[in-house]
């Protein structure tokens, strides 16, 4: 396949609206993208509770707190 970029540099693709991707740059003029899995969501449950004074929302399951520390190092905030 063969797409061709605008004068605002994008190039469109035939895909579904919401697909993510991952990207791979391989020097200025090569690059590989991979259709990444659907993250199905599972529906949590969420209660409140008073803690030491404050509102804390409590899960209805643990935490992955390795894969937590991972998401935070490849996608930073601020």
């Amino acid at each position: 396949m063969t797409v061709i970029a605008d004068n605002k540099k994008r190039v469109t693709l035939p895909i579904k609206p919401g697909e993510c991707f991952d990207i791979q740059s391989f020097g200025s003029d090569k690059f590989i993208l991979t259709r990444l899995a659907p993250v199905k969501p599972r529906k949590s449950r969420v209660t409140f509770k008073k803690v030491d004074g404050y509102t804390v929302g409590m899960l209805g399951h643990p935490i992955d707190e390795a894969a937590l520390r991972k998401a935070l190092v490849e996608f930073p905030c601020g």
